[in-house]
């Protein structure tokens, strides 16, 4: 008999290790986790063929058997194993100390996935703490995560559900969710789009939201543009170097040359500051400026343009890189 404790409501919790057929257990109904990789549970039931079960499942007596509270894998290799019998700690639960065993014991895992653990602790708050006027923290400390990790399962899952996209829905994660928070509904639709279809990075997203976060509502969407633009940029290059190095590598070049990718990444952006200058640079966009003084200093900027432009166009003059 294992020793006797109290739960946090001070009643008594009577815990006691037992054998019990695997016959008579039943997968708990408040389990998280729905889909078990098949491969690791044969994995799992090969070893225990010559090696005991290390950790005992954890039970609750219920009707004319029993009901998992943690352990389910090690429970599915042993039916696999061909076990009579598992050793099992035996204690009585409520529902919601069934719901905290389960969850608490996959949330920890990494294997676990985001709709899986965001669904199991929003349900935990919906179910037994929030009616009863319990906070996030409480439900965070009970289990053994911090507050602001709970906040963003329950936000995460929230926003989940609203993505129209199955294929999106299933693939984004709960970061995926927590970094385009706050963005306009189409620029965060539109992000979460693309990370779901591997067309940007979980590196390339924190870089596009903390620039989008920081832009007015009405550039956000013209800022995510410039970022991806030179993020794509950035990969070319990377390409081109990674090529030239592998063509090193195999004895076909004297030494590694990145200036084909270089030179190219360095035109793309002349040709980007050219097409900013006939975006922006117009008659029409002077004259929307109504503040006179405004409107002289946007005509000066036009004038130290074209001297800028002039200056550099004699010095390849001078080195005889341009003719007039």
């Amino acid at each position: 008999m294992l020793s006797s404790s109290k739960d946090r409501r001070g009643g008594a919790r009577m815990a006691e290790l037992r054998t019990i057929p695997v016959g008579k257990i039943r997968p708990s109904p408040f389990q998280a986790r729905e889909a078990f990789d098949k491969e690791l549970i044969d994995q799992l039931a090969e070893s225990m063929k010559t090696v005991d079960l290390l950790q005992p499942i954890i039970v609750r007596p219920h009707k004319d058997g029993f009901q998992l509270a943690a352990g389910e894998r090690r429970w599915r290799a042993a039916k696999d194993a061909g076990w009579d019998s598992v050793p099992a700690i035996v204690r009585e639960m409520d529902d919601l100390q069934m719901q905290l065993f389960s969850l608490v014991e996959n949330l920890h895992r990494v294997d676990l996935a985001a709709p899986e653990r965001e669904k199991a602790v929003y349900e935990l708050w919906k179910e037994h703490y929030e009616p009863h006027k319990k906070s996030q923290t409480q439900l965070a400390k009970d289990l053994g995560l911090g507050p602001q990790t709970v906040s963003d399962l329950i936000a995460a899952y929230e926003e989940r559900m609203k993505i129209h996209s199955a294929a999106v829905r299933s693939a984004v994660t709960t970061q995926d969710l927590r970094l385009t928070r706050g963005l306009e509904e189409p620029v965060r639709k539109d992000l979460l789009e693309k990370k779901a279809k591997g067309e940007i990075g979980q590196k390339e997203l924190e870089d596009i939201t903390s620039v989008a976060r920081i832009a007015s509502p009405a550039r956000q969407r013209m800022a995510v543009a410039g970022v991806m633009r030179e993020t794509r940029k950035a990969r070319e290059l990377v390409a081109v170097a990674k090529e030239e190095a592998t063509q090193f590598a195999k004895g076909e070049g004297e030494r590694i040359e990145i200036r084909r990718g270089a030179d190219d990444n360095r035109l793309r952006r002349l040709a980007d500051v050219y097409k900013d200058v006939r975006t922006y640079l117009t008659v029409a966009n002077i004259e929307m400026i109504k503040n006179d003084t405004f409107r002289w200093k946007a005509v000066e900027v036009l004038e130290q343009t074209r001297e800028h432009c002039d200056r550099v166009l004699r010095q390849l003059q001078n080195r005889k890189w341009y003719k007039d």
